[in-house]
């Protein structure tokens, strides 16, 4: 997708009455149409099973990985912290929300990631749109995979650095798109971002392999957004840890709202002088309120428990190989996936609508992701099964599956 597409996704370009109106339009034809799919509202849900509109469905779109949302360490955790802080911070943390839990975790996450220090934002959107906006100055190039999230580019933007993208997926285009920028005299440090592990195809990164393109620019500075590897890729660390490039990556970045079963975001890095100035600089940070102690304490938890329960892991990793092998057996369109995420291609935007409401009638929640989130055409539908999901979870799904792909002829009896 282009960098302009996303810049409209993010409020980081002006969108006109026109584009508002058409969008506008657009959701309230699908509405009318009975495709409309997301906002789901979800009345209970117990982490693999979420009540809608009073029918128990399969949850199978979670990002919940480990599926500890619903631990019982993790709600005690986050209970008492907000008998002992309250529910709200007060304030950012640069005034009157910074509690002691904040830096707690700064601090293990640091070590978590192999890092030497980090910073605690409040989302995982924000650690993106802030930290990556105090990393250039003029002259400095963001290069960046083409399929990296939306926050990515609005901390891009607003950065002020000028942008370059590569598509990823393509052996050596990172590589050339950096000669490209090295043999022109004026370019300036070259900031080159990706995810680990994208959230839409489940394409993981070698980064390694991105690491020895310093070969070409040895101040090549390497910013990973992890936010869906940490504790899925590298035997429940991070992707970087997959790759043994932990000290390759300059900066890492994580969210706490997938396999950390809260909400919030973090970047960290060996480069202390940087993250004190992030930590004074980012917008994102200084002006946002602090994270509530209750989602500190939430994430403080989720990693203790994966750091003694490795099994958790193994269970994410054999329910996805078990889901992916047989849907490539039944024909289905599966996009190559080195990780938990299972993307099957509908293809048209309104088949995908279609197929989703179909899964819904058969007690599977899954949305399918449509442009801008992947390219037009392309829409597909998400798949995931968490540590948590049973044989007859998964079964259930993959059954449900089956028979929607046959009705809509996207395989053969």
């Amino acid at each position: 997708m282009s960098h302009k597409a996303l810049a409209k996704t993010t409020g980081t370009e002006s969108v006109s009455a026109t584009e508002r109106a058409t969008l506008t339009a657009s959701v309230k034809a699908l509405v009318r149409s009975k495709r409309y799919v997301y906002f789901k509202p979800i009345e209970r849900s117990n982490g693999v099973e979420a009540v809608v509109d009073g029918r128990t469905l399969i949850m199978a779109s979670s990002n919940d990985y480990l599926g500890l949302t619903h631990d019982r360490r993790v709600l005690a955790a986050a209970a008492r912290a907000m008998r002992r802080w309250g529910s709200g911070p007060g304030g950012s943390r640069f005034l009157c929300g910074n509690i002691t839990l904040h830096h707690e975790l700064e601090e293990r996450l640091a070590r978590f990631t192999g890092k030497a220090g980090a910073v605690v934002h409040p989302t995982g959107f924000l650690t993106n749109a802030g930290a990556i906006a105090c990393l250039t100055r003029p002259g400095d190039v963001f290069l960046c995979d083409r399929e990296c999230h939306a926050s990515i580019m609005a901390g891009c933007r607003l950065g002020g650095a000028r942008m370059v993208s590569y598509k990823g997926e393509r052996e050596g285009a990172a590589r050339a798109a950096l000669e490209r920028l090295r043999a022109k005299p004026e370019t300036g440090r070259i900031f080159l971002i990706t995810e680990g592990l994208f959230s839409m195809s489940g394409r993981v990164t070698d980064l390694a392999a991105l690491a020895r393109l310093r070969e070409v620019d040895p101040n090549l500075f390497l910013y990973v957004d992890d936010a869906h590897g940490l504790g899925v890729m590298g035997g429940g660390r991070t992707t970087a840890h997959e790759f043994d490039a932990v000290a390759d990556v300059d900066m890492v970045m994580g969210t706490f709202s997938k396999a950390l079963a809260s909400v919030g975001g973090f970047v960290a890095s060996d480069d202390l002088d940087l993250l004190t100035y992030i930590q004074h600089d980012s917008r994102t940070h200084i002006f946002s309120a602090g994270l509530p102690a209750a989602s500190a304490a939430a994430a403080l938890a989720s990693l203790e428990i994966i750091e003694k329960e490795p099994r958790r892991v193994e269970r994410l990793w054999r329910n996805a190989r078990l889901a992916q092998s047989r849907l490539q057996r039944l024909g289905l369109t599966v996009k190559e996936s080195s990780s938990p995420i299972t993307s099957i291609l509908i293809g048209d935007e309104m088949a995908a609508f279609d197929f989703s409401r179909e899964l819904f009638d058969r007690g599977v929640f899954a949305l399918p992701a449509v442009y801008p989130a992947v390219p037009k055409g392309q829409a597909i539908l998400r798949v995931v099964f968490t540590s948590r999901h049973t044989r007859k979870h998964i079964d259930t799904v993959l059954n449900a599956i089956a028979e929607t792909a046959r009705l809509f002829r996207l395989i053969e009896d």
